[in-house]
């Protein structure tokens, strides 16, 4: 085993976020010493992570925009990146390399990619590489344009679905109808963006050099199950009746119009249901490991859990507490 040296300043990107900002805490816990960097690409987001974290510096960084890269990178050692959806991976990678070696200090990169596990670019449907983008092709980019640059790199590949989806992507139709409503009632696994987070903060506090050039595949090690399954389990612990809809027409009805506004494309739903048969397709590739329990070092949270935790929010309804 070779030995890694501590880092002294991290670089963290998207730490107003639900995977940056679970990274950003763990740094902070677990190595005060440490001086953490958080970018931002809003200059108005800049006023309320300073508050959030007073203990870091925040910068304002765009991926596309190299000479604040160049400024955010300066005196860095140690990086996490997470990239929103569709964002234009080749050249943001492009222009993170270039800060990088611009100052030649970098010692480890972690960074976040979504992806079935063993996914190649060659194996996407021609329906999916055609959008140009989106979550089935822009790790996979990314990851290429990363590997051929020769930094100390990490992956962590998010091999689930985010709990945190229960209020985002799923919210609607379970708030208004206590529905479940995902097209393809295909086996999945899940996993706590906290979790990832910290993943990534372990990653770039260890000092075992083992990391670097590897890929993680992160799951909670505990639910793999089919859609439907899922929407017993919370009808179980949320104390309320969840019914499973997994029909294109009842996508369209109630999700719809969000997933139009999201994506801002005509053809959007279309997409997501392409995307839904390309996750059916690998349904096999999802597994439960230790993986989450061996970086951290506790066992990565059930959604049992979760759900449980975050009863009120997933309803829609207003707290007790």
């Amino acid at each position: 085993m070779g030995i890694k040296p501590t880092l002294e300043r991290i670089l963290v990107f998207g730490a107003n976020g639900h995977i940056g900002g679970p990274a950003a805490k763990a740094i902070l816990r677990n190595a005060p010493a440490v001086s953490l960097r958080l970018a931002t690409h809003r200059e108005s987001a800049v006023e309320e992570l300073a508050g959030r974290f007073p203990e870091a510096e925040v910068v304002v960084a765009d991926y596309f925009d190299l000479p604040a890269l160049i400024c955010a990178f300066d005196g860095v050692d140690g990086c996490f990146i997470v990239t929103p959806d569709f964002l234009d991976e080749e050249v943001a990678m492009t222009n993170i390399i270039a800060a990088a070696r611009h100052h030649g200090t970098l010692r480890h990169l972690v960074r976040l990619v979504a992806d079935p596990i063993g996914m190649t670019l060659e194996r996407v449907p021609t329906a999916l590489m055609a959008v140009g983008g989106g979550t089935a092709v822009q790790h996979l980019r990314a990851k290429a344009v990363l590997d051929r640059s020769g930094l100390p790199i990490t992956y962590i590949n998010n091999a689930a679905y985010f709990m945190d989806n229960f209020l985002t992507f799923f919210a609607s139709p379970i708030q208004q109808f206590r529905k479940l409503v995902v097209p393809r009632n295909r086996r999945m696994g899940f996993l706590d963006t906290t979790d990832t987070g910290e993943c990534a903060a372990a990653l770039l506090l260890s000092d075992n050099d083992v990391h670097i050039g590897q890929i993680y595949h992160l799951d909670n090690g505990h639910d793999v199950m089919r859609f439907d399954e899922v929407a017993e389990l919370a009808s179980q612990i949320l104390g309320e009746s969840i019914t499973y809809d997994g029909t294109d027409e009842a996508f369209e009805k109630y999700c719809g119009e969000a997933i139009r506004a999201y994506i801002g494309e005509p053809d959007a739903v279309q997409y997501y249901l392409d995307y839904f048969q390309f996750e059916q397709d690998n349904a096999t590739v999802w597994r439960k490991s230790d993986i989450v329990e061996y970086l951290t070092g506790r066992p990565a949270k059930r959604l049992e859990t979760w759900l449980a935790e975050n009863r009120e929010a997933v309803l829609g309804i207003a707290s007790t507490a």
